[in-house]
């Protein structure tokens, strides 16, 4: 599983980028997982989710994509791999959580 330290924050959450109009939300999630080295397969729509959080909105559009590890050093990003066995014990996002049992339900006890 891939997933960012939010700023300023011991919490880890799902990498994100902001949606511009024309954007392909399929094309920015590649971006997100070849930013950390690896060359990803092409995603699929696990779940979309709406959000609100301090009065904006959001649409949370989460991928599952599988990723060969080329194993160089990240060029940008402070994103990183991580096993299920090591995410449970991890402080997630609210929104992270959500994501990962839809996408894996026999998490649900561990998070």
């Amino acid at each position: 599983m891939l997933l960012d330290r939010r700023p300023k924050s011991l919490t880890w959450t799902l990498p994100w980028a902001y949606l511009t109009t024309g954007d392909d939300p399929g094309r920015v999630a590649r971006r997100l997982v070849q930013n950390t080295g690896a060359a990803p397969a092409m995603p699929h729509v696990l779940n979309v989710e709406n959000a609100f959080e301090v009065g904006d909105h959001f649409l949370d559009i989460t991928y599952r994509c599988s990723a060969e590890r080329t194993w160089k050093p990240a060029p940008t990003g402070t994103s990183l791999w991580w096993s299920l066995d090591e995410i449970s014990s991890m402080e997630l996002a609210t929104r992270a959580k959500s994501a990962m049992v839809t996408a894996w339900p026999q998490l649900w006890p561990h998070l």
